[in-house]
């Protein structure tokens, strides 16, 4: 069985995301989510409300891929040490403000929380591709 990820990008993105690793399939969902974001900011700024709504649905459905992969690793480390479900349970609460932001974006059409959800993405994902990096999981081509 194929994870999410993989289904929601194969979808969605033509097969483009034929990934070995969860560590390459949520490199390339955040590279993804972060396109979808820099889009949207353009059809903000061309007043294309209708581009800018479909961007926002392509990157909310990522958001939801990344924040269910998330929310199953808290699942997966229940009664483990506090230390261990840390960071997803972080990641949860990033994604949710992440999804705040861009349902503000929806209602308002504002910039404003559309650039601190790509900042907030932006830095997870540098994160998350030095530690895959480290971690050889990835090639400097790649990232």
């Amino acid at each position: 069985m194929k994870s999410p990820a993989t289904e929601y990008t194969r979808h969605q993105y033509g097969h483009r995301a034929r990934k070995e690793s969860i560590f390459q399939q949520t490199a390339l969902l955040y590279q993804l989510l972060l396109d979808d974001l820099d889009r949207c900011h353009s059809h903000i700024n061309r007043g294309d409300i209708a581009a800018r709504g479909e961007q926002i649905h392509h990157a909310l459905s990522i958001l939801m891929v990344l924040r269910n992969q998330a929310a199953a690793m808290v699942d997966n480390q229940q009664g483990h040490p506090q230390s261990a479900s840390e960071l997803p349970a972080r990641l949860l609460e990033l994604y949710d403000h992440c999804l705040s932001c861009l349902t503000s974006v929806i209602a308002e059409n504002d910039i404003a929380p559309l650039t601190t959800a790509r900042s907030m993405i932006d830095t997870v994902k540098g994160a998350w591709d030095e530690l895959a990096l480290q971690q050889g999981l990835i090639d400097v081509g790649e990232k």
